[in-house]
């Protein structure tokens, strides 16, 4: 994939840098280890960047292992390509996220995020690993941009270890990273990565997250203005559920 829109020579002499290199060779011994616990693993992949550096790293020494995207019927249109390019595994999630935002509301807090947790994360894995039998995991959990309760289990539990509910092994082999790393790790393999990017570069690194369309955080920081000039198709589709989107561009 050529990449035209990124700042490539910023990454390009990062990865050149003895820190970038040493965490890569970090990562892949964690992912080497991760490999000798487990005998059917998964990937969990969102299409963003993070997911995608792990889905790399971990199919260099298992070209195999399936790569999982949780389908709350919210995908960007570049990430729904990317997602059925790398051949990932579309499992459902309980309700598509627009009907559980429509549910709840914008404004309801923590039970929104409660729910929305637990209808595209906690229970549609419980389901995917009862219907494959997996018994390990890896993502792209980073404590640099999860500095809340994740990212303090991430920092204890280190790279590689075992949830007790489940018996599954979790491998977050990029835990360690940061931005740069991510970037300069695309660029310096050539990875192909998700073209909503090219239409962040403007945007503080800490806001260039791919997720669902459809959400209500930073709503108030032009999360929707965003949306309706990059994507007017979808804001369109947004707002004629939830009109009160239009207030805020």
């Amino acid at each position: 994939m050529k990449l035209s829109k990124i700042p490539r020579n910023r990454f390009e002499l990062w990865a050149k840098t003895g820190q970038h290199l040493w965490r890569v060779t970090q990562a892949r011994q964690y992912v080497s280890e991760w490999l000798s616990y487990v005998s059917n693993p998964y990937i969990a992949y969102s299409s963003g960047k993070d997911s995608t550096c792990v889905l790399a790293l971990v199919r260099e020494q298992a070209p195999t292992t399936p790569a999982v995207y949780f389908d709350a019927d919210c995908s960007f249109p570049e990430s729904a390509e990317l997602i059925d390019r790398i051949g990932a595994i579309r499992f459902k999630t309980d309700e598509p996220f627009l009907d559980t935002l429509g549910r709840f509301g914008f404004d309801a807090g923590d039970d929104l995020d409660r729910a929305t947790m637990k209808s595209t994360v906690w229970n549609p894995i419980k389901r995917l690993i009862a219907e494959f039998g997996f018994d390990g995991v890896a993502y792209g959990l980073r404590a640099e941009e999860n500095l809340g309760t994740r990212g303090r289990l991430a920092k204890k539990r280190g790279a590689v270890f075992q949830y007790k509910r489940d018996g599954l092994w979790a491998c977050q082999p990029i835990c360690d990273w940061r931005y740069n790393d991510v970037w300069a790790f695309i660029v310096s393999e050539n990875l192909s990565y998700c073209g909503v990017y090219d239409k962040m570069w403007d945007m503080p690194e800490d806001d260039q997250r791919i997720s669902y369309w459809a959400g209500e955080t930073k709503r108030r920081h032009g999360r929707w203005a965003w949306l309706k000039r990059n994507y007017p198709e979808l804001f369109n589709r947004f707002a004629d559920k939830f009109p009160e989107v239009r207030c805020y561009v």
